[in-house]
């Protein structure tokens, strides 16, 4: 960074994810007094305002807020997450952050906060990334920006955005430890009691959503998921579905948008995550059980999915119970 005090906005809209808004300002905010015993120097490098309406209820637990077109004047504009569409179209906020795009700010969005900046118009042609349960609705929205939801934050030049709400902190020291350096954002690291960088992406974190089983091939995916663990063929799906297997792939992608074999992959990897959560099987025992067939079979396709290992899923997913008395 430079000598000149780098001016930090913080863009307090509507039905703020508070969590978000409490990394952004302890990352870039004044320091607590405990930051001394750890690093001395007890005040922040940035200058930080929190813009939003007066009429915020956030303003009478932050205090007084600067107004929105203040963010227009910012060397590094960060969005936190918002609730509801209504704060992501904001029309003063989207004015002011496509403004300080257009000046060459830098733009920061923390989990769904990237909408904010899609609706800015600030996104296109950029990578990005956002909270991995609204992928679909984010792609539906914003058909040229580059999405890639299972990664924990992305940093593309001018345009930085985190996944969710814990990934926050992940692209806050980021930035830190560009502007700043290694050490200074390990020391934050300290003070948030948050490792300075973390391994894989959200893809561990993630879940199936599926929608209700809808259409003509319902009672043959219903079938399918309770048949998991057994030999799922095109043939043997096809043969359940009394139609050809030419017939039934075109009619599976259309109605799911996948492949047989890509569905039932999916499916068993699902049901691999839930049993390492809430069983007490071995590794070995839930590739049978999901329908692998073979440890090696499901730690390739558990690590693809994931982004992780079977035993370090489990690890992270589930607190093995006390021994008893």
């Amino acid at each position: 960074m430079s000598d000149a005090r780098h001016r930090v906005a913080v863009a307090v809209l509507g039905d703020k994810l508070t969590l978000d808004l409490a990394v952004a300002v302890q990352a870039f905010g004044n320091r607590p007094p405990m930051f001394q015993k750890i690093r001395p120097e007890p005040e922040s490098p940035y200058d930080v305002v929190l813009c939003g309406k007066p009429s915020n209820p956030l303003s009478a637990i932050i205090g007084e807020l600067r107004p929105l077109q203040e963010l227009a004047e910012a060397d590094t504009v960060v969005v936190p997450g918002v609730v509801d569409q209504e704060s992501a179209e904001n029309p003063q906020a989207l004015a002011a952050i496509a403004s300080a795009g257009a000046d060459g700010a830098r733009l920061v969005s923390l989990c769904t906060g990237a909408f904010v900046l899609g609706y800015a118009g600030v996104l296109d042609g950029h990578r990005v990334t956002t909270h991995w349960a609204l992928a679909e609705e984010f792609r539906a929205a914003f058909p040229r920006v580059e999405l890639a939801e299972h990664e924990l934050y992305i940093d593309d030049g001018q345009v930085l955005t985190s996944g969710g709400m814990l990934a926050a902190a992940d692209l806050c020291l980021h930035v830190l430890r560009s502007d700043l350096g290694q050490s200074y954002a390990n020391d934050v690291s300290r003070l948030l009691v948050s490792p300075p960088h973390r391994a894989g992406g959200q893809s561990q974190y993630t879940k199936i959503i599926d929608k209700p089983l809808t259409g003509s091939l319902a009672p043959v995916l219903a079938w399918m998921l309770e048949h998991l663990d057994e030999p799922l063929t095109l043939q043997a799906v096809a043969d359940q579905a009394h139609m050809s297997g030419r017939t039934l792939a075109r009619r599976f992608r259309a109605e799911t948008g996948q492949s047989v074999l890509d569905w039932v992959v999916m499916r068993r990897v699902e049901r691999a995550r839930e049993l390492l959560e809430e069983s007490d099987l071995t590794v070995t025992q839930i590739a049978y059980a999901a329908g692998f067939g073979s440890t090696e079979s499901l730690r390739r396709h558990f690590l693809l999915s994931a982004g992780t290992s079977p035993g370090a899923y489990r690890a992270t997913f589930r607190l093995a119970a006390e021994p008893a008395v």
